[in-house]
């Protein structure tokens, strides 16, 4: 491994080198990915059928978890805690609060700990298995490769992507921090406020018996269900970003295939395509990291990839990660090289897995830009045909 992966390595938040040590550790004892004898972004029936398995096997054992994890908490209030209050729950003394708090504040924190890391390293002992079942070496001998399995540990761990700047490009620099700072706070609040209102609820609609004897009870469905949403979401990512680059690769070698011959304006306007998504999803997922790699070496403009590295410098339309000079280089363009632009920002707008709303006002405003009609019926076709593992007919791209 060269210097610069290891100083990339060691910039990563603990939780995730510790868990692209534990991917080292599986990779040695399990020995090769699987080879199916096609792309990697090809999953025919035999690994359709395994990462089936792995994923309701991962998504089964998350929602055990967090309904064992609750019912022992709900165990500890109701055996401990509760009689603590004495005869008269309701005007127990405040000493006698207390003590029922501390105990089920106690139990409530250590079942979680315990939770949380059963879940850490279930996750990434089923990201592993799903990498390895669709033939993906998480720890391959290219250098710009080997952010892979960090990026796979971040989708086990369920960590949020690097905001640091790639090849210039800054994946906040139209994002609004208000807005950033309030989705993170409406996540973490997501589970306890639905518990709250959950037993809230049944306070009102059932007895007061009812509710001093199996209250505490009442969010083990809630935390399974939870459990179970997150897990298949986090197995849906990482299959995601396992097939990610060797679509983006095959994507790339269609619309490349036509012999086109890019002007100088050309390659600006297809890599500012991909750092203008990137900017708009205000996210730098990895399959866009990898795509934008890929168009570097396929426009000349990178001698190496070092992330730190500016693939452009400054010019009269402004900063790579613009999204405004994007539209503007787009426009000076001919019809052929439009079309070229148009199908790599496709591209680079499902290679995630998604298509939000602000790559659909990204795509319209470029479509209109080359005075094109706006239809997201291929785009959609393409991205469903990339999350199922589908074979990229290139006349899907084409179409684009």
């Amino acid at each position: 491994m060269s210097s610069s992966s290891d100083k990339s390595s060691t910039a990563e938040p603990i939780l995730v080198r510790l868990g692209i040590r534990y991917f080292h550790n599986l990779s040695r004892t399990g020995g090769k990915p699987s080879e199916g004898g096609d792309a990697i972004h090809l999953l025919n029936a035999n690994e359709r059928k395994a990462l089936r398995r792995i994923e309701r096997g991962a998504i089964v054992r998350a929602a055990l978890a967090g309904a064992l994890s609750t019912v022992i908490a709900g165990a500890v209030e109701i055996g401990i805690a509760l009689p603590l209050l004495g005869p008269h729950p309701l005007h127990a003394p405040l000493a006698a609060q207390i003590r029922f708090y501390a105990v089920v504040g106690v139990a409530t924190i250590i079942t979680s700990v315990i939770e949380i890391a059963y879940l850490y390293w279930d996750g990434l002992r089923a990201v592993h298995g799903l990498s390895r079942e669709a033939g993906l070496d998480l720890f391959p001998d290219q250098d710009d490769d080997k952010a892979l399995a960090g990026a796979m540990a971040r989708a086990a761990l369920e960590l949020p992507n690097p905001t640091a700047t790639l090849f210039g490009v800054d994946p906040r620099r139209e994002a609004s921090k208000l807005r950033l700072l309030v989705a993170s706070l409406v996540y973490k609040l997501k589970v306890s406020v639905t518990n709250f209102l959950i037993k809230a609820l049944v306070r009102r609609m059932l007895g007061r018996a009812f509710v001093r004897g199996w209250l505490p009870f009442v969010a083990v469905p809630i935390t399974a269900g939870w459990n179970a949403f997150v897990c298949r979401l986090i197995m849906r990512e990482a299959r995601i970003r396992a097939m990610g680059p060797s679509a983006a690769r095959e994507m790339i070698d269609i619309v490349f295939g036509g012999g086109v011959t890019l002007s100088a304006e050309g390659k600006s306007a297809v890599l500012r395509a991909v750092a203008s998504s990137i900017v708009r999803t205000e996210d730098l997922h990895p399959n866009l990291g990898a795509l934008l790699r890929e168009l570097a070496r396929r426009v000349g403009e990178a001698a190496s990839l070092n992330p730190h590295d500016r693939l452009l410098t400054a010019d009269a339309d402004g900063d790579l990660d613009d999204s405004r000079a994007f539209l503007r280089c787009l426009s000076r363009l001919d019809r052929t090289e439009q079309t070229l632009v148009l199908r790599v920002l496709a591209i680079a707008s499902i290679i995630d897995g998604r298509l939000t709303r602000a790559e659909r006002r990204l795509l319209a405003e470029a479509r209109a830009v080359c005075a094109l009609p706006h239809d997201l019926a291929a785009i959609e076709r393409l991205r469903r045909s990339f999350i199922d593992g589908d074979p990229i007919d290139p006349r899907q791209i084409q179409a684009l």
